[in-house]
């Protein structure tokens, strides 16, 4: 059973209907939208994710290496908790909990 549309028909049809052997350009578009949409989406997780790494930039060698371990652990396990415990423990200098068991630069001088 074929059916052929005639000239007048084809000219009425929206501006998104592709016509017979023509490129969907609606569906390029959309699919480099979806891509875009996703890589934003990507990057904004990924700088999200490195938020507490960047508050412990300046902190002590043993404080940056958790907060690095715990950063890597929530984002393999997608697990929330381990990087609100990062960002934590960022957060608070751990000279000023343990002051005894771990020596500051300031120590030094």
């Amino acid at each position: 059973m074929s059916i052929s549309i005639s000239d007048e028909e084809l000219a009425r049809l929206p501006f998104w209907v592709t016509p017979p052997g023509g490129t969907d350009g609606f569906l390029i578009i959309v699919g480099v939208f979806l891509v875009l949409v996703l890589l934003g989406f990507g990057a904004l997780y990924f700088t999200i994710q490195a938020i507490p790494d960047r508050m412990a930039a300046g902190a002590h060698k043993v404080q940056m290496q958790l907060v690095g371990v715990l950063g890597l652990i929530s984002l393999f396990t997608l697990n929330n908790a381990f990087w609100i415990a990062a960002i934590l423990i960022a957060a608070v200098p751990l000279h000023e909990i343990f002051p005894s068991h771990i020596k500051t630069d300031q120590d030094d001088a």
